[in-house]
């Protein structure tokens, strides 16, 4: 089973509007796209789409994500679910084993005006109350209650950590179990893996070593690359180390020979190391100039940690711990969980509610390692609105700067920024086989959100009303 997940945002092309049309034009349509998508003709499917959904993904785009990200799922079969605003919804079920939603549109030519795919989520109920440790005293709690609530009753979701930063007051709140059937409710304490946001932690280890001379921003990739990988440029630009880290390197979000290690479909990471990714490099040739596109890269992410681990002669850990962890007192936050910690860890469930255990990491673990607790993620947003020793607070300070823009994406180093409601907020999440994790972070109001789920469905929506709803009240 060659399933490729990622540590954040698992959608290959948005939304871009929604166009009316019926049930059975789309489901015309859709059975070319099934057909196209099974031969692996990414030519024949994007002939299907239509101008305005050209406008925002190129052919050679579309070709890059459908062999990146699409192909590898397998053969696909879909079934009809429902049609919402004259967008069909149906379940894909690729030969990976992999299941997500589809959904299709098509403009007034008949033409794709829709193709999305996310994660499937069961979206029916339990049939019996979810437990909780929120008093329902104040508004806040309450308001925390009706946002979580749509989310934690599904039948498929098992546990949730939240915390809130509001008056520089911390608020934590539990849902549900750790483990299914074990009527423990999960706490601030409670351990996750937190999946991409350790990207933010690589990227401030980033500016530490830029910060103290160690590396500047726009070096050449190559300089710390061994002699043997050839130059990453295109077209006489070369990508830099600040590339890496905005996701404007044009470096793919997977190595094409991850499939010939990732033998374990519930942890496929584990046997990806350095020397693995070094020999993806030496016949990887960039299709695009480097800076000008942003093409989220879990493998631009590890590439840039394991520079820093030749720079500073130290693990990927040994430097969180080290720079970021140490001096905040994040004493929860560590790639690797020790036995005596083991107890407080939530059981990891897929999207479908199947267990999921653990993933392990050797050369990803820059891209997506690090396990957490609600309290110490809060003391990290707390950190990133001021709250920290000086010379961390400058490290911190320079991932928050804004390093490539194109439109539609705003990215500092690590971090993304986006609108939960009419302000702009500092924003990461992330997730791993069993687990999904949200960050956002309102600098100019200085509040924040951090939700930590032991199920791999989005909690992205809950975050971003959470957020929402801080901002005006």
């Amino acid at each position: 089973m060659k399933k490729i997940l990622p540590f954040l945002i698992f959608i290959f092309f948005n939304t871009y509007a929604i166009a009316q049309s019926n049930k059975q034009k789309i489901d015309s349509v859709n059975s070319l796209v099934v057909k196209y998508f099974n031969a692996k003709n990414a030519d024949s499917l994007y002939a299907l789409s239509g101008d305005a959904f050209k406008s925002q993904l190129s052919a050679d785009q579309f070709k890059q994500i459908c062999n990146n990200n699409l192909f590898p799922l397998g053969i696909m079969q879909t079934t009809f679910e429902s049609n919402t605003s004259g967008i069909n919804k149906y379940k894909a079920v690729f030969s990976t084993g992999t299941i997500l939603a589809l959904y299709v549109s098509l403009d007034d030519k008949d033409k794709l005006y829709t193709f999305l795919f996310k994660p499937y989520i069961d979206e029916t109920n339990k049939k019996t109350s979810v437990a909780t440790n929120n008093s329902l005293s104040s508004v806040l709690d309450k308001a925390v209650d009706s946002i979580v609530k749509p989310y934690i009753t599904l039948a498929a979701t098992c546990g949730l950590s939240i915390g809130v930063l509001k008056n520089n007051a911390m608020h934590f709140y539990g849902y549900g179990e750790t483990t299914k059937g074990d009527k423990q409710i999960p706490d601030e304490h409670t351990l996750y893996e937190i999946g991409s946001i350790t990207k933010t932690f690589t990227a401030i280890l980033l500016a530490d070593a830029v910060n103290n001379g160690k590396i500047k921003l726009d070096d050449p990739v190559n300089k710390y690359l061994p002699d043997s990988i050839p130059p990453l440029q295109y077209d006489g630009s070369t990508v830099t180390i600040e590339m890496l880290s905005n996701h404007s390197s044009g470096i793919p979000r997977m190595p094409n020979n991850f499939d010939d290690v990732a033998t374990d479909s519930l942890n496929p990471y584990k046997s990806y190391d350095e020397q693995k990714l070094f020999s993806f490099y030496k016949t990887f040739k960039l299709n695009r100039k480097p800076g000008t596109q942003y093409e989220y890269s879990n493998l631009a992410a590890a590439t840039l940690g394991i520079i820093l681990e030749h720079v500073y002669h130290k693990s990927f850990e040994e430097l969180v711990t080290e720079k970021i962890c140490a001096p905040l007192r994040m004493n929860n936050t560590h790639q690797f969980i020790s036995a005596n910690d083991s107890a407080r860890v939530a059981t990891g469930y897929s999207e479908n509610g199947e267990y999921n255990g653990p993933w392990d990491f050797e050369a990803f673990a820059p891209a997506g390692s690090l396990r957490s607790d609600a309290a110490d993620m809060l003391m990290y947003a707390k950190a990133n609105l001021g709250d920290a020793p000086s010379a961390l607070n400058k490290d911190i300070q320079l991932t928050h700067v804004i390093t490539f823009t194109d439109g539609g994406n705003k990215v500092a180093l690590g971090w993304h920024y986006i609108k939960a409601g009419n302000d702009e907020i500092l924003f990461h999440n992330g997730g791993t086989g069993g687990y999904r994790s949200y960050l956002g972070i309102n600098l100019d109001k200085k509040i924040a959100v951090v939700i930590l789920s032991n199920t791999a469905i989005s909690v992205d929506d809950v975050g971003n009303e959470l957020m929402k709803w801080m901002e005006n009240n």
